[in-house]
Formats: structure tokens, sequence, C-alpha cells
């Protein structure tokens, strides 16, 4: 499967999570409680955020170093949410320290990529693919990345996988919207509906806990917005990642009997 088709599957199930499946938007395996009891350290590989420049004519650049800051934000915000949500540290791993373990890191990235995009097709309700959704995949979530994991680990009891992408207007692309704006609502004076193209762009956010042991997938979620969130600006991408985490079956799930002393 493509990149452009993963992205249109990721863009699609994200777009159903503001009302087309259950108030929790998160999958999770069904042990995902007890299993977290044992986490205290999750190492976090190498994260893909981009942000992306869109000229007036539709281009799309990425900035670097719009990029490096974003992904710091990143990080942070997603450190803090794990420290909150499952009192676990999170340790960066960086591509130096995989450098002996470089091809399996590509392999799990790769693999990563095709699972995550047959979770967000068979686990969440699409209207116009609904052959494509299975129940049973949602309540007997099942998804595993292989045992070769933990060597990616570096001793940490879960490993996190992120994605982030963002999109930043140039002026002309923000007036060509404003226009569009303008246009759609004289059209509408007419015939009652008010049509306001989007010219593109958005933010979003994806993240997938996975046991270090085994490989599986115990939790994967994502958020996406449209206007109004920027990932360099450290507030705007805190908030995504508390959307993110809103409904994590973490630490404060389990009760006070099973939590870890």
């Amino acid at each position: 499967m493509s990149r452009h088709k993963h992205l249109c599957l990721f863009a699609t199930a994200v777009c159903l999570l503001s009302g087309c499946v259950p108030a929790v938007s998160y999958r999770a395996s069904p042990g995902f409680s007890e299993q977290a009891q044992r986490i205290r350290t999750v190492a976090l590989l190498p994260s893909k955020v981009k942000v992306y420049q869109i000229d007036a004519g539709g281009v799309r650049e990425e900035m670097e170093a719009w990029s490096a800051q974003a992904r710091n934000n990143v990080i942070t915000a997603l450190e803090n949410e794990l420290r909150a949500k499952l009192k676990a540290a999170m340790k960066n791993v960086g591509e130096e320290s995989l450098a002996e373990e470089k091809a399996l890191a590509e392999e799990t990235r790769a693999l990563y990529s095709a699972v995550s995009a047959m979770i967000l097709l068979h686990t969440y309700p699409n209207p116009n693919f609904p052959n494509h959704f299975f129940e049973e995949k949602l309540k007997q979530f099942d998804y595993s990345l292989g045992v070769e994991v933990n060597r990616l680990a570096k001793e940490a009891e879960a490993l996190l996988l992120v994605d982030a992408e963002d999109h930043i207007w140039t002026a002309g692309r923000q007036a060509l919207q404003a226009l569009g704006v303008i246009l759609g609502i004289g059209a509408g004076v007419g015939t009652g509906v008010v049509v306001i193209p989007q010219l593109g762009g958005g933010t979003s956010l994806r993240a997938a806990l996975v046991d270090s042991r085994t490989g599986d997938i115990l939790w994967m979620n994502a958020v996406t917005s449209g206007a109004g969130r920027d990932l360099r600006n450290p507030e705007s991408t805190t908030e995504m990642a508390s959307q993110l985490f809103k409904d994590f079956p973490g630490y404060e799930s389990l009760s006070r009997e099973e939590k870890p002393r």
C-alpha cells in the first residue's frame, strides 16, 4: 500500500472520530489495564513529525526548522501525558542509539504504518465502506509488530510510536481561502446553500503504545484538527496531546488494589 493511500485511510478514519464512532476513540487490547501495571519506562522511537508550508498554488514543502520545533513540542507534550496518565517515564531513543538496529527500526516503522492503516480501516465504522468494519476486530483488538521490537526498547517495558503532520498556509494561500469563503457565501444567497471550499491543510497526531516483550499494540489513538492548531506552538501541541490521551485507559483506570506499589 502506498504512503498516499496510508494517509488517505488515516484521514478518513480520523475524520470519523468526531461523530461516527463511539465517544471513546482509542483502540486498546482487552488486557491493557493489567498490562499497564508493569510499565515503568516507555521508549520513544524516532518520531515522524513533519510541518509543511502550502503556497497559493497548493505546493507542499516541508520546512525542516518548523518540523524540528514541532518535534520537540510533541515529545514534551507526550512525555507529560505519559507521566500523568501512566505514571511512566519516557526515554527518547534516538537514531544514534539504534545504529546497530537501523534495519530493524526501518522494518518496524514500515510494518507499523501498514498495521495502523488496517486498524483505522477495520475498527472504525465508516458509512462509505461498511464492509471494511469488523466488530470482532474492535472487541478483540489483537495486532502485533512482532517480538523483534524488544531489541529497540533498550530495556523499556513499552515502545511509543508517533506520527504527526501540520500544514501552514502562506499569506497567498490564506487569501485564496478568504476569497473562497466570500464566493461561497455569495453563491449561498441565491441558492440557500453555503459551500465554503477547503484548500487543504490541517493538523494530525497519532500514537501507539507497544508491549516491548511481545510486540503487541496495547493502545492506539489519533486526533485531527483543521484551522486553529499549530504544532510549532507548545500550548497548541499540549492541547492536541491532551485530546489524544483524553480517555486513555491507563493508571487512573486501575483500582487501588491493582496499582503498583
